[in-house]
């Protein structure tokens, strides 16, 4: 992984592997650097000890009180000192430059250990609205929204537990007032003693937004918002073939508006847009109150035709149900510019039986139903067991 190479990179220089062997047989000097691991939980230390040739003379190294360094800290005999602050000077630079490199990156990036951040880009900074530096010693956990909590846990403490183990969960992050959905990749960075895991966040929410308004063209009506033709029929075979196995009811209607021809004949086609409109948001907002059925879905299959599904309702209840919506849509105003028209429907009702083999057998009766609405009168449900 290029992140990987690059602290791998990173880790040559400071120590000193890219330049020539030093003579054998010379003086060791210790340079000991301390890292600072900050946790929510407190501070753990972590110091690292790297040890430099040094070419003057053949003194050893002074002793060292651990627990006085930080990150510049050295210990070196006398004869070093202007060696030693070359090397701390170049520890600082390679330290810059690898910031720099990571945060032209153009996703979010976390170094983090099992109790908190080490390290944060400035994508990272951004995303989850923090001052650089803000997020060492903060946690991923308290970024991640309650439903998401146990699956980001897991993928963290399974990416810690082994190199090579490469763990991604998506995940809803909060900022305040500020929500992102995020995708994230964890895996184990290849460094030996403390576990610590790269942590790359990819934030999908306009990608997410981007496919949910994509299926939304595929699957509604662009006139009425109610779902298309394909989509009635896709989820209608889906109830059928349930009914089929294990006998989940199935009820369906199809709807037809009455005299619609007249309606565009007086009032244009615009008028005729606004019944249809007029039609589908009542009926969106009648499903909400429909009784046994908790995934009623209305589809306008063309024209003036609608159909309504109504899984988990047996014909009796949807005769009922349909008759009920039938008096809310005489009762409709539609306006059109300064006109105002009212308008019915017709439906006809069926549920799926032992009879019918598939969707297209139920929308058939429904159909064969509509019509009998029609030649009778109109304004009216027609099933087949009597309303």
């Amino acid at each position: 992984m290029a992140i990987t190479s690059a602290v791998a990179e990173f880790g040559n220089h400071a120590s000193g592997r890219d330049q020539p062997p030093l003579k054998s047989g010379l003086p060791l000097i210790s340079l000991q650097v301390r890292a600072w691991n900050l946790c929510s939980q407190g501070r753990s230390r972590a110091l690292k000890t790297l040890r430099i040739n040094q070419m003057e003379s053949s003194s050893t190294a002074t002793s060292v009180d651990h627990d006085a360094l930080s990150w510049d800290d050295f210990t070196l005999d006398q004869d070093g000192a202007a060696e030693a602050r070359l090397t701390q000077t170049a520890l600082s630079g390679a330290r810059e430059l690898m910031g720099v490199a990571l945060d032209v990156l153009p996703f979010a990036l976390l170094f983090h250990s099992a109790q908190g951040v080490l390290f944060s880009n400035g994508v990272a900074n951004q995303l989850l609205g923090s001052a650089p530096g803000a997020l060492v010693g903060q946690h991923l956990l308290d970024f991640v929204d309650a439903e998401d909590f146990a699956s980001v846990s897991e993928a963290l403490s399974q990416a810690l537990a082994q190199h090579d183990q490469k763990t991604s969960a998506e995940a809803l992050l909060r900022m305040g007032e500020v929500e992102r959905l995020c995708r994230l990749t964890i895996v184990r960075l290849p460094w030996p003693g403390t576990p610590l895991a790269q942590v790359v966040i990819h934030d999908i929410t306009d990608q997410r937004r981007a496919e949910v308004s994509l299926r939304q063209l595929t699957i509604v009506d662009e006139l009425t918002g109610a779902y298309n033709r394909r989509h009635a029929f896709y989820e209608g075979s889906l109830h059928a073939e349930a009914f089929l196995e294990n006998g989940s009811p199935f009820a369906l209607a199809a709807l037809d508006v009455d005299h619609f021809k007249a309606i565009n004949d007086e009032y244009g086609h615009a008028g005729g847009d606004c019944a249809l409109k007029r039609l589908a948001a009542a009926c969106n907002s009648f499903i909400p109150t429909m009784r046994q059925s908790d995934s009623a879905m209305f589809a306008r299959i063309g024209g003036e035709e609608f159909l309504l599904l109504m899984p988990g309702m047996k014909e009796s209840g949807a005769l009922a149900e349909c008759d009920r919506l039938r008096r809310q849509i005489a009762q409709l105003a539609v306006r059109h510019g300064d006109q105002h028209f009212g308008m019915t429907v017709s439906i006809g009702v069926a549920a799926m039986t032992n009879a019918d083999a598939n969707f297209d057998d139920l929308l058939a009766r429904a159909d064969g139903n509509l019509y009998r609405a029609k030649h009778a009168g109109r304004n009216r449900v027609v099933g087949d067991v009597p309303c």
